[in-house]
């Protein structure tokens, strides 16, 4: 069994952009007297920059093991999925850049019991990858050009054409 986490270096920035949010928007309504419009103008705001803190700091603390027989989500959000029971599998890109340099993936897996995402800043993501897509081959699952294409762009040989 191995066991991958979200490492805290990759983090760092989702932590410093939500505490940034907050400070920007929770300062002004500290400051601002009781009932005033500050409060209802950027009250939304900091809920939303909250959010965004609680979940990075749950997905930090999320804890994945995988194994022959199947990938376990630990955290407040558990998850499990048997690779035999693996019917579906998507490798997304999402850049951050007009030229595409830079960016992250997301792994989707999908099972009778629902789906597990992971994305590409997962300690030992590529394994966890790899594991997928060589289930999905071995099933005979179909993948969409985008997955083929993003598996291939992580040095995993895409699967042969039929003639």
């Amino acid at each position: 069994m191995t066991e991958h986490r979200y490492p805290t270096k990759a983090m760092a920035g989702d932590y410093a952009r939500a505490a940034f949010g907050l400070a920007l928007t929770g300062l002004p309504i500290l400051m601002a007297p009781p009932g005033s419009a500050v409060l209802y103008v950027l009250g939304p705001f900091a809920l939303l920059f909250a959010i965004f803190g609680a979940r990075t700091w749950l997905r930090h603390r999320t804890l994945v093991e995988t194994d022959e027989q199947r990938v376990v989500v630990l955290g407040l959000w558990r998850g499990e999925l048997a690779w035999s029971a693996l019917e579906e599998v998507k490798l997304n890109y999402y850049s951050t850049k007009r030229d595409r340099s830079q960016g992250w993936m997301q792994l989707v897996l999908r099972g009778p019991s629902g789906k597990l995402r992971f994305d590409s800043t997962l300690d030992g993501f590529p394994e966890v990858a790899r594991r997928a897509y060589t289930t999905a081959r071995a099933k005979g699952l179909e993948l969409s050009e985008a997955s083929i294409s993003n598996f291939a762009a992580l040095g995993f040989e895409p699967p042969k054409t039929q003639v």
